[in-house]
C-alpha cells in the first residue's frame, strides 16, 4: 500500500515539475525610440528609455534630420547615436497643452509656447527671442504660415464672469505687428494662416476660414472640429489638404483628411493619448501622413494623400503594444516613433 502511495506522490511531483518547465514565457516589452522607412524596410531600435528629458510629451524632426525632444525644455540629438543636448534655458517651462513645435519653411526658426508667451529659437545657433509679452492669458499653439512670414496662435483665459475663452491672433514676423482675428465664436482653435491664399483656417465645430481681419468668413469642412488646441492639426505644404480630428464618440477619434480641391474628406481611426495629443502627423514637405491605429497590438500606418494609398508598416520585432509619439522626416520617407515594443 505504501508503495502505491509513494508512486502516486512521485507522479504528482513529476506533473507539477513538468507544468513549471512548460509554462509559456510571456513577451517582455520595453519603451524604445525606433524608426522605419515608409516602404516598411529599415526598422531600427535606436535607444531604450529613459532619455533624461523631463516631461517628454512629443518628438519632432528638423529639416536636416535631427530629432527634437519636446518636454519641459527642448533637447536635440543626432539619430545615429542619441546624445541629448538641451537647447532652451532652464528658466523656461514649455507649454504642453498642446506640445506644439512649429518650424519655418527653411527650417531655420523654431516656434513654441512657454510660460504664457510665444518664443522663437533660431536653428542651428539657438538664439532665443521672446515674441510676445503676456502675463495674464496663456498664449499657446503657435503655427508658422506657409511662406514663413507670419505665425498664428491662440490664448486661453476667462472672460466675465467666468466664461472660458480661446481667442486667435496673428503676428507679422518681419514687422512685429500683431492683432486678434475677429470671430463670432469665443472659442476658436488651431489657427493656421495661408499667405498663398490670404486666409486663416481654424477649428470650432468644423473647420472655418476668414481673412486676418475676420472678413469673408465661411465654412470649409462641416465635419470634425474640436474643443481644445492639439498638435495634429496641419495644412499640407501645397495648401491642398487639411489634417484635423473628428470625435465620433467618447475617446473614439479619427484623423480627418480634407481635400480642399474636391471638397471631400476621408476618416481614419487614430489613437489619442488625450484631447490635445492625437497620434497622427503630416510630413512638413510631402503629402504623406503617419498615424497610429488603435487596438491591440497598435498599428503604425503611412498614407499618401495624393494617391489615397495606405500601408501598415510591419517588421520583425516591431509589435507595438503602446505608442506614445511619432515624428516623420520632412520628406516623409521615414518616421521615428517612441513605443513599447518587445525588448528581447
Amino acid at each position: 500500500m505504501k508503495r502505491y502511495l509513494y508512486l502516486a506522490l512521485l507522479a504528482g511531483m513529476l506533473f507539477v515539475m513538468n507544468s513549471c518547465i512548460t509554462e509559456p514565457e510571456y513577451p517582455h516589452y520595453e519603451p524604445w525610440l525606433c524608426s522605419i522607412n515608409a516602404n516598411g524596410t529599415g526598422f531600427r531600435k535606436i535607444k531604450k528609455s529613459p532619455f533624461n528629458t523631463p516631461g517628454l510629451a512629443d518628438i519632432y524632426m528638423t529639416k536636416d534630420n535631427r530629432i527634437i525632444f519636446y518636454g519641459e525644455r527642448l533637447w536635440i540629438s543626432d539619430t545615429d547615436t542619441i546624445r541629448i543636448e538641451q537647447i532652451t534655458p532652464d528658466n523656461l517651462t514649455l507649454t504642453r497643452i498642446p506640445p506644439r513645435l512649429s518650424q519655418s519653411p527653411d527650417g531655420s526658426k523654431l516656434y513654441f509656447a512657454a510660460d504664457k508667451n510665444i518664443y522663437q529659437l533660431s536653428y542651428p545657433d539657438y538664439q532665443l527671442t521672446q515674441l510676445t509679452n503676456q502675463s495674464t492669458r496663456w498664449l499657446r499653439n503657435p503655427i508658422v504660415s506657409d511662406l514663413g512670414n507670419y505665425i498664428t496662435y491662440s490664448s486661453n483665459g476667462f472672460g466675465y464672469p467666468t466664461k472660458e475663452t480661446e481667442y486667435s491672433y496673428w503676428m507679422n514676423l518681419n514687422t512685429g505687428q500683431s492683432g486678434i482675428i475677429p470671430s463670432p465664436d469665443t472659442l476658436t482653435y488651431n489657427p493656421s494662416y495661408s499667405e498663398t491664399e490670404g486666409f486663416v483656417y481654424y477649428e470650432r465645430a468644423g473647420v472655418f476660414r476668414s481673412r486676418l481681419d475676420g472678413s469673408d468668413r465661411e465654412t470649409v469642412d462641416d465635419l470634425g472640429g474640436c474643443g481644445m488646441p492639439y498638435n495634429m492639426f496641419s495644412i499640407s505644404n501645397d495648401q491642398r489638404y487639411i489634417v484635423h480630428s473628428m470625435l465620433q464618440s467618447y475617446n473614439d477619434y479619427f484623423v480627418r483628411i480634407f481635400d480642399k480641391v474636391n471638397s471631400s474628406g476621408v476618416n481614419l481611426p487614430v489613437k489619442s493619448l488625450n484631447s490635445f495629443r492625437i497620434l497622427g502627423k503630416l510630413s512638413q514637405e510631402a503629402n504623406i501622413i503617419y498615424y497610429i491605429s488603435p487596438g491591440y497590438p497598435e498599428e503604425l500606418w503611412v498614407r499618401d494623400l495624393d494617391t489615397g494609398e495606405g500601408r501598415k508598416l510591419v517588421a520583425k520585432g516591431m509589435n507595438i503594444v503602446e505608442c506614445y509619439m511619432l515624428a516623420p522626416t520632412w520628406d516623409g520617407s521615414r518616421v521615428y516613433f517612441y513605443a513599447n515594443i518587445p525588448g528581447r
